[in-house]
């Protein structure tokens, strides 16, 4: 039987999951599952378990890896989400034990190796491993990567390390979504409400103008909706612009659907990445990405090169 590694982008809405092989290859393409976030505990690892049992076939799967939004801890593989109206009932509980209860519940221990590893990691320290090991970052020194979307994640990257520790520019957990910014905190501006924020205050009929709309009405030439992404470019410029300075590093990856807006928002960011010497790039697949840094991190396991 063939030997395989998943991989599973693991979000409120939904989750994505991809198979590699031992060489690193993704063997299957990427497919995308209901999360089941809201259900009860015995759900949402069933679930789990029959997204192993369908991304496996005939294969047997020697590692998996889950990439996580936090609170959550990555060493112990235990959800600690509470009152975000995801993964509740999940809360406290061992997620590799649940999913390999429901996993012979169905009857299907045959797909995971005995043995099999799992392994968890935070969003967007896994999208940071991924970006800086297959994606235009690949190579450089020092890497800052923010994903734009329920709200400011971040990881800084050195020498193809994820370093969480404070100093050097770089915030304790190498996260910035707390950082003071304005009236409150990062995350309340660089994020989807605070978007949603500047639109309110633009359009006279905001609840019919969500992200995607907004980016089809810029494409379309809307002065309501470039107004409203200058106020937005403005916002992310001035809250990365410290890190940037102090960190100084050779590349900055934005990744999250806002990102995907990135032509009319990040005009004002870019004059700061010209002048501290950054390279500013988008990933159009953060979820690929967030499988390949998962992947990554299994090389010790796995062998791979």
């Amino acid at each position: 039987m063939e030997s395989c590694y998943l991989m599973m982008d693991v979000g409120g809405t939904g989750i994505k999951a991809g198979l590699f092989s031992r060489s690193g290859e993704m063997v299957e393409r990427v497919r995308s599952f209901p999360a089941r976030a809201k259900e009860g505990s015995e759900e949402i690892f069933r679930n789990f378990a029959c997204i192993i049992q369908e991304m496996a076939k005939d294969r047997m799967v020697e590692g998996i890896g889950m990439a996580f939004p936090g609170p959550f801890d990555y060493e112990k593989g235990i959800s600690l989400m509470r009152g975000l109206d995801k993964y509740d009932s999940v809360y406290g509980i061992p997620v590799r034990e649940g999913v390999m209860e429901q996993l012979e519940r169905i009857g299907k221990t045959e797909s995971v190796a005995r043995g099999c590893r799992f392994l968890f990691l935070h969003d967007v320290e896994a999208f940071a491993i991924g970006a800086c090991r297959q994606g235009r970052m690949a190579g450089c020194k020092k890497v800052m990567c923010v994903c734009i979307g329920t709200g400011a994640g971040s990881a800084f990257v050195e020498n193809g390390r994820v370093v969480k520790k404070a100093g050097g520019g770089i915030p304790e957990n190498g996260w910035i979504y707390n950082t003071p910014y304005k009236e409150s905190v990062i995350d309340d501006y660089v994020s989807v409400r605070g978007l949603k924020r500047l639109t309110e205050s633009v359009f006279a009929r905001p609840e019919a103008v969500d992200g995607a709309k907004l980016f089809e009405l810029a494409e379309a030439g809307s002065d309501e909706a470039a107004k409203v992404f200058a106020a937005f470019g403005e916002n992310v410029s001035e809250a990365l612009t410290p890190f940037l300075k102090s960190f100084r590093p050779q590349g900055l990856v934005l990744g999250g659907q806002i990102a995907k807006s990135f032509p009319h928002f990040g005009m004002q960011l870019r004059e700061v990445c010209r002048h501290t010497g950054t390279a500013v790039f988008t990933e159009p697949d953060t979820s690929i990405r967030a499988m390949e840094g998962l992947y990554a991190a299994m090389e010790p396991v796995t062998g791979a090169k």
